[in-house]
């Protein structure tokens, strides 16, 4: 089963990434470098994996403002005593999750 990756997780990994890739690029060019005279120039170079995930976590953060409406119409609903529970739905959902699959006994 997939665990989903929360937004303060995926910023954590994102962030050890880019360390690491920064850091194994500041080595090659120290290395490529050497003791050469004159100016170095800065240079940071990021991996598609790495830009791909900052996309991803772009539209994490912009995931919650899409669904203010959902929440505030639930509240309402909540409320005002409208809302019922989908109890099958609910029981599907969790067993899909692995979530209370007791062993029986």
């Amino acid at each position: 089963m997939v665990q989903p990756i929360r937004p303060h997780d995926a910023s954590g990994i994102y962030r050890r990434q880019v360390t690491s890739a920064e850091a194994a690029e500041a080595a090659a060019n120290a290395r490529r470098n050497g003791a050469a005279a004159g100016r170095r120039a800065d240079q940071v170079t990021v991996s598609e994996g790495a830009r791909e995930f900052a996309r991803v976590m772009d539209a994490v953060k912009q995931a919650p403002a899409s669904r203010a409406d959902r929440v505030a119409d639930l509240k309402a609903r909540i409320e005002n005593g409208q809302y019922e529970v989908d109890y099958f739905g609910l029981a599907n959902l969790l067993h899909d999750r692995g979530v209370g699959g007791g062993s029986g006994s």
